[in-house]
């Protein structure tokens, strides 16, 4: 059996799966670790991505004819391996070496069994530290962040905790699905991301009914992934903040009720929509709202 199944979901982002899946096999190489790579190609070209994944030293595949989403991508991807250790990673990430060892070896530290989620320190493209953790949020946070309040006061702690707090390892309410790692116990307990969540709010839920469930989440820095962000979302801003939208009144519906989407909604249409005109680019905004639910 496999250390781990890292998990890619592929989207239009092609050349990033295939770097992604080549920092893979390298690390674990590196890291003396055992990783069965699985992407899950989403609608692209079958035959350009068997190509350029056999090239990059190979995976399983699942190709889809269309996009399903990141959520239900990725819990097909899951349920293809066996690993005790299951590591989702986006296309448009790179592992450095020594992350795989790092965090195997503290998942199997009996002194860590309450930890059922771990997520790497991320850096960008020019290797600087990204901040990538946060709190689980509140319905009072979510209306913040709807308001730009995250802009304005950054060290509130949501969307991400302040920069300085990503120096250490920590334990912390969820970390960005980007590069997250969970026990497969704990992922199959859970029946793996909720469907629901096409893209966007999928890796927060999973982190707040872990946390529900008993297991915490930590930040471990000794981990170390590059994340260029924003891939293949930024081919499409309009759909990519429709999406973002319908997640975060989603989530709040599902965690504070039909009464917290209800609110979430209108501040999202009557605050931070007309924020948004001020900020510029009124065709991706006026597209992305007209698909926006009330709750």
């Amino acid at each position: 059996m496999n250390d781990f199944d890292v998990v890619i979901v592929n989207y239009r982002s092609a050349t990033h799966t295939f770097a992604c899946v080549e920092s893979v096999h390298r690390v674990a190489m590196r890291d003396g670790i055992s990783a069965r790579v699985i992407v899950v190609n989403n609608a692209d070209d079958a035959g350009l991505i068997e190509a350029g994944v056999e090239k990059a030293g190979g995976a399983t595949i699942i190709h889809s004819s269309t996009n399903v989403g990141f959520g239900v991508a990725s819990n097909l991807g899951a349920q293809r391996g066996d690993a005790p250790l299951v590591f989702f990673l986006n296309p448009d990430a790179r592992l450095e070496a020594g992350s795989l060892r790092a965090i195997k070896d503290f998942l199997t530290n009996t002194a860590h069994a309450h930890v059922g989620i771990v997520g790497p320190a991320i850096h960008d493209d020019r290797g600087q530290l990204t901040r990538s953790s946060s709190r689980i949020p509140s319905a009072f946070d979510l209306m913040l962040r709807s308001m730009g309040a995250h802009v304005l006061f950054p060290r509130r702690g949501y969307p991400y905790l302040p920069l300085a707090d990503h120096k250490k390892s920590v334990a912390v309410g969820q970390v960005m699905g980007a590069a997250l790692v969970i026990r497969r116990s704990l992922f199959t307990a859970l029946g793996g991301f909720d469907p629901a969540f096409f893209l966007y709010y999928e890796d927060v839920d999973l982190c707040a009914r872990a946390a529900t469930a008993g297991f915490s989440c930590y930040y471990l820095a000794e981990a170390h992934a590059i994340h260029i962000g924003r891939a293949s979302s930024a081919q499409d801003p309009g759909a990519t903040l429709a999406l973002h939208l319908r997640s975060r009144i989603l989530y709040a519906r599902k965690h504070f009720g039909g009464g917290g989407a209800i609110i979430l909604s209108a501040v999202c249409r009557f605050i931070e929509l007309p924020l948004r005109f001020l900020r510029g680019n009124l065709r991706s905004v006026i597209a992305a709202y007209r698909q926006l639910p009330w709750a």
